[in-house]
């Protein structure tokens, strides 16, 4: 079975709320569900969380709902813990899950055909262990990264051989993840040994490239950039 499966917590500092916040007069998750039901791929839609808010809200969007312990709701649980959880509360259920597309209840910019190709890509090809949705950003390559000391003192994240092109062009591409869709093969996700960070997403990942800017939310300033990306599409209007 293809699931999709909304994850979200509360308690969040920096936004209370934040999943269920009003954007454009509707909470923030019901774009994410609207976009999963609007998919093709996807058998059944389910919510993880151990908020009361985020399953009510999901609740009247019609997702299932999955309580998710507390011990994997803190703000320094993997996320992996909650979907390894929701893995294995649907095979008690006696659902077993194939492709497990996981979906981030403060990620409002879901147009649904990327659910589908990430899906596909999976279907298509029995090889690959995930494909997730990337952005291209040669601007932000890891040899250019700094980290700050507490004074503001700049230094480089990486070991770069101070040869290193300053061009962008000479250097490659450089793709980030984005949050916005994981398809994970559940058969061969979860073994710990996959690429990190993400090393529970398997080894063979396929990146979707992505024309949206996605943004996951924590702020204000992520709130009026998804608003601004829904008032350009029907969700919006």
């Amino acid at each position: 079975m293809i699931v999709g499966l909304l994850t979200g917590r509360g308690g969040n500092s920096t936004l209370p709320d934040k999943n269920v916040f009003p954007v454009l007069g509707q909470p923030l998750m019901s774009y994410v569900a609207a976009s999963a039901f609007r998919a093709q791929l996807l058998d059944r839609i389910f919510v993880s969380t151990e908020d009361p808010k985020i399953k009510a809200v999901g609740a009247d969007l019609g997702l299932e709902i999955i309580d998710r312990p507390e011990e994997f709701a803190r703000p320094d649980s993997q996320h992996d813990e909650c979907l390894v959880h929701a893995v294995e509360y649907l095979a008690d259920k006696g659902v077993e899950v194939e492709i497990l597309v996981v979906l981030m209840c403060n990620v409002g910019i879901q147009p649904e055909e990327k659910i589908d190709e990430c899906v596909q890509a999976l279907l298509d090809d029995p090889e690959l262990d995930a494909a997730v949705t990337v952005r291209e950003w040669g601007d932000h390559h890891p040899t250019r990264a700094k980290r700050a000391s507490d004074d503001g003192l700049l230094s480089p994240i990486l070991d770069v051989d101070p040869s290193v092109t300053t061009t962008r062009q000479l250097l490659g591409n450089c793709y980030y993840l984005d949050h916005q869709v994981w398809a994970l093969r559940v058969s061969r996700c979860f073994k710990g040994d996959g690429q990190p960070p993400w090393s529970f997403m398997g080894k063979i990942v396929k990146g979707i490239p992505n024309g949206d800017i996605v943004v996951d939310v924590h702020g204000m300033d992520e709130i009026r950039y998804t608003e601004l990306w829904l008032r350009g599409t029907s969700e919006g209007q």
